[in-house]
């Protein structure tokens, strides 16, 4: 439900304050959702590849 919401979001924002036509508003608002939603679902690599670091000690390279 919030997707569809933000999806809604994203294309009143695009056809009613940039004024673009419907099928373009729709398209823009639909990719930038699957953006967003890949974005969501890669910060559990991000935080992975953050703690991996953390757990083994590769922030500190003050040789």
């Amino acid at each position: 439900m919030f997707w569809l919401i933000l999806l809604w979001a994203a294309f009143a924002g695009l056809h009613f304050v940039v004024l673009l036509p419907t099928q373009l508003a729709i398209i823009g608002a639909a990719g930038l959702v699957v953006v967003l939603w890949l974005l969501w679902k890669a910060r559990w690599l991000i935080l992975g590849i953050i703690g991996l670091e953390a757990l083994f000690g590769g922030g500190n390279d003050d040789a």
